[in-house]
């Protein structure tokens, strides 16, 4: 039934608007339940120890540990990090400092995705409901979206990677926009419009 409907109490009532709107409760409720977790248990209260001798000696992005000098016995470089990446990382990895250190960091991380991908959704359900748009093809989406999205934020718990982030990135924004391209195809119908 994706032909414009004359009224909006009969295209609210059609169970495939229905079912979009179930697609972001749902979303909605594992937004919640993220950040519920978030701070239920990513909490991060490990203390961090600062090397310092003096003003001059401290390097600021090393977080305190005093500037790099060679020791001529080892051939290393001292207060050197440890370059190997992690990503299950605890800490102490220059590589992933301020990236997915801890539990607390990768719960933020997926909660910040559920939490944007639940706005995006909601913009364009709600541009889709208000003009009386699409009804199957946009409960489709909304439960591709829905579940792209769930796979999405528990990529993002366990594995750091620009690439994913990207790709998962640009197939939102595709679904993104057919929604909204739907919603102005079959609704939003004016006898007299500028455009």
């Amino acid at each position: 039934m994706d032909a414009p409907n004359n009224t909006v109490s009969a295209f609210i009532a059609d169970p495939y608007v229905r079912s979009s709107w179930i697609a972001f409760f749902t979303l909605w409720a594992l937004w919640g339940l993220s950040y519920f977790l978030r701070h239920a248990f990513g909490r991060d209260n490990k203390a961090v120890t600062i090397h310092k001798t003096t003003a001059s000696d401290v390097d600021p992005e090393t977080g305190g540990i005093p500037a790099t000098t060679t020791d001529p016995a080892v051939g290393t470089t001292a207060g050197a990090p440890n370059n190997k990446k992690k990503w299950y990382s605890a800490g102490g990895n220059a590589n992933t400092t301020g990236v997915h250190n801890t539990l607390a960091d990768r719960l933020s991380r997926s909660h910040e995705v559920l939490l944007e991908n639940t706005l995006l959704l909601l913009s364009v359900l709600a541009l889709n409901t208000l003009g009386a748009g699409s009804t199957r093809a946009v409960m489709i989406l909304a439960w591709i979206f829905f579940a792209l999205t769930a796979i999405y934020a528990l990529t993002e718990v366990g594995y750091n990677h620009h690439y994913l982030r990207l790709l998962f990135n640009l197939i939102f924004y595709a679904i993104t926009l057919a929604i909204g391209g739907l919603a102005f195809h079959y609704g939003w119908h004016a006898v007299g419009s500028v455009f």
